[in-house]
C-alpha cells in the first residue's frame, strides 16, 4: 500500500470526524446546551484513548504525505485549475488543523480546562482575537469543503461528464461557505447572547 493510498484512507477517516465537528458546531444555533450534550456525545468516541490518538496519527501523517504531494504538484509543468486548487486547498486546511489541534491540545494540557463552546467561541466574539480567527475558522471550513469536493470530482468523473462533476464540486464548496457562515454568525453572538466564562480569560 503506497503513501497515496493510505493519505486517501486516512483522509476519509479525518473527514468523518471532521464532518462530525462541523455537525456539532451547527447544532449551537439551537443553544450552548445543545452543542454541549451532542460534544459529550461525540466525545464518548473520540476521545477514547485508541481512536484519539489513531486521529492524531492520521492528521500527522496528513501533514507528511499532503507535504509530498504538494511537492509532486510543484514539479509538474503546468497545473490544471483544479489541481491548483487542490494544492492551495491542501495547504490552507494543513495549517488550519495543525493550529487547531496544537491549540486544543495546549489548552487541555497547560490551562486544563474543558475545550468546549466557549472556548471557540470566545476567540470569535472577543476583539482583538476575531480579526484573526473569524477568517481563520472561515478559511479552515471552506478549505475543507474545497478539498472534499475536488476528492469527490476525481472520483465521479470517471463516470459522469466533467460538467456534472464540476457542478457536483460548486455545490459541495458552496455548501462548506454556508455551513461557515451560519457557524460563526452563531460562535459570534449573532444567535444569542454569548457571555464566556471568567476561567475563559485566561490569555
Amino acid at each position: 500500500m503506497n503513501y497515496k493510498t493510505v493519505h486517501r484512507i486516512t483522509g476519509i477517516l479525518i473527514s468523518v470526524f471532521i464532518a462530525a465537528h462541523l455537525f456539532n458546531h451547527l447544532m449551537a444555533w439551537f443553544g450552548i446546551q445543545t452543542h454541549r450534550d451532542i460534544m459529550e456525545l461525540f466525545r464518548n468516541v473520540y476521545r477514547h484513548p485508541a481512536i484519539e490518538w489513531f486521529l492524531i496519527a492520521s492528521f500527522l501523517f496528513q501533514a507528511y504525505s499532503g507535504i509530498s504531494l504538494v511537492v509532486a504538484l510543484k514539479k509538474k509543468p503546468k497545473l490544471t485549475t483544479f489541481e491548483r486548487l487542490q494544492l492551495y486547498s491542501g495547504i490552507a486546511l494543513g495549517f488550519f488543523i495543525i493550529q487547531h489541534i496544537l491549540a486544543v491540545i495546549g489548552q487541555r494540557l497547560y490551562y486544563q480546562f474543558d475545550t468546549n463552546f466557549y472556548f471557540a467561541a470566545r476567540v470569535a466574539v472577543e476583539y482583538p482575537f476575531n480579526l484573526y480567527f473569524v477568517p481563520y475558522y472561515f478559511m479552515g471550513i471552506v478549505a475543507f469543503g474545497v478539498h472534499v469536493g475536488l476528492a469527490h470530482r476525481k472520483r465521479i468523473i470517471q463516470f459522469v461528464r466533467p460538467g456534472i462533476a464540476n457542478v457536483h464540486f460548486i455545490f459541495i464548496v458552496l455548501i462548506s461557505i454556508f455551513i461557515a457562515c451560519i457557524i460563526l454568525y452563531t460562535f459570534m453572538g449573532g444567535r444569542y447572547l454569548i457571555e464566556i466564562p471568567e476561567q475563559y480569560e485566561v490569555y
